[in-house]
């Protein structure tokens, strides 16, 4: 027995009224009160959702209480995915890829400057995945749209927007305020100058997130919601 395309409109809308908008929630709460209503006797899946399953899950609240701890969750999980990514770059034989990009860092900043290198390792590192996962983001936007679907992003894409996207804020913010405002762009110049082996490890740094990251869209982080 599956739902009838009335009942099916009846869940979707239901779900839309408690603004679970993420595609992971949405489809565990679908298939959870689908499952439920199929295996009841209840005749009417209206009813069912008044008197079996909204009270199961504790009301509507609690419904997105439960999409709020199981989206930190999720966060958590990418957190400590790229952790483990990232600390395994220092390991055998990964460390290669580590000392490889290190040496070309040496040398970008040797023949064609600080500022030049810097920007370039930025560029790699960050605009390139931003560019990625945006693209990721925007297709399934559109491949939503086009099967109407319920929803229109995931929790685990808007957790990989946002973790590329703090780390540009924190860049912009420094280069465009604390260094300027606080520090001053000649004395920090003045500074790399005397310096540059700063750029080269900062610069080696972004390339390693940018691997990082790059690495971790791989991952789908899939979990159950424990909801009853």
């Amino acid at each position: 027995m599956s739902l009838t395309t009335a009942q099916h409109d009846i869940l979707v809308k239901y779900l839309k009224a408690v603004e679970i908008k993420h595609q992971e929630p949405f489809e565990e709460f679908y298939d959870h009160i689908a499952t439920g209503f199929e295996k009841s006797h209840v005749l009417d899946l209206s009813t069912y959702i008044r008197d079996v399953a909204q009270p199961a899950f504790g009301g509507t609240k609690s419904m997105l209480k439960i999409v709020n701890e199981q989206n930190k969750i999720r966060k958590n999980m990418i957190w400590k995915r790229a952790k483990e990514i990232f600390i395994g770059l220092f390991g055998w034989p990964a460390i290669g890829f580590v000392i490889t990009s290190f040496i070309l860092v040496q040398i970008g900043v040797q023949q064609f400057g600080q500022k030049f290198t810097a920007i370039l390792s930025l560029g790699i590192s960050l605009i390139i995945p931003l560019c990625v996962v945006g693209y990721e983001f925007i297709s399934f936007y559109r491949e939503c749209k086009k099967q109407k679907l319920p929803y229109t992003t995931s929790n685990l894409n808007t957790w990989l927007i946002f973790f590329i996207s703090f780390p540009i804020s924190l860049v912009n913010l420094g280069t465009n305020g604390v260094i300027p405002h606080i520090i001053g762009r000649e004395a920090f110049g003045t500074f790399l100058n005397t310096y540059p082996i700063i750029t080269v490890c900062l610069s080696t740094l972004f390339l390693l997130f940018g691997f990082t990251y790059l690495k971790l869209l791989k991952e789908q982080f899939i979990f159950k919601l424990q909801m009853i």
